[in-house]
């Protein structure tokens, strides 16, 4: 896959991203808000990234100009909605791109590549409650707020936290395009 922005492009994840996805996975202030631990090691960022590539899920973020690694997005379907046209989105930035329209960017190429080219019919995300930044990415991008479930899930330092959940149908996409 490949998709082009103004600012960045999203495109397969690979082998030679280690030194990029490590350097951006072992800042606590990235992966504690997605829900995953920072890299202590390049070791573990390889067996991660290794695991991203067999799935087939997880895309890079890159910048344009340059090709560089500063992110990942995932698109897969989802456990939480019983219905299998529906898909879930999942991301994470490096620290040093956040404010720019990065991310919002990147999940309004994901928006449009899984209403147009996937049999999706709904697709959601999640943050968990305090992820206030994720939280301005969905609304900004047209998600409609579906709820809060509490005690959603436990964290690898044992604490447990809630999950906002927003989703959009690809009617609402439809609707959304005739008027950009």
């Amino acid at each position: 896959m490949k998709l082009i922005g103004n600012k960045i492009c999203i495109r397969d994840l690979r082998f030679s991203d280690l030194d990029d996805y490590y350097e951006y996975g072992k800042d606590p202030s990235v992966g504690p808000f997605a829900g995953w631990k920072p890299f202590p090691s390049k070791d573990i960022a390889s067996r991660v990234l290794h695991g991203q590539i067999m799935s087939k899920e997880t895309y890079a973020i890159a910048i344009k100009e340059t090709d560089m690694l500063i992110g990942s997005i995932s698109l897969y379907h989802t456990a939480l909605r019983k219905y299998n046209r529906a898909m879930s989105l999942g991301f994470s930035l490096s620290s040093a791109y956040w404010n720019q329209g990065i991310m919002t960017e990147a999940v309004r190429l994901m928006i449009q590549y899984a209403f147009e080219h996937t049999d999706c019919l709904v697709l959601e995300v999640g943050h968990h409650r305090d992820n206030y930044r994720c939280k301005r990415v969905a609304e900004k991008c047209g998600f409609n707020y579906d709820g809060t479930l509490c005690s959603y899930k436990k964290l690898y330092d044992g604490s447990i936290v809630d999950a906002c959940f927003y989703s959009m149908t690809k009617e609402e996409y439809e609707r959304m395009k005739k008027y950009e």
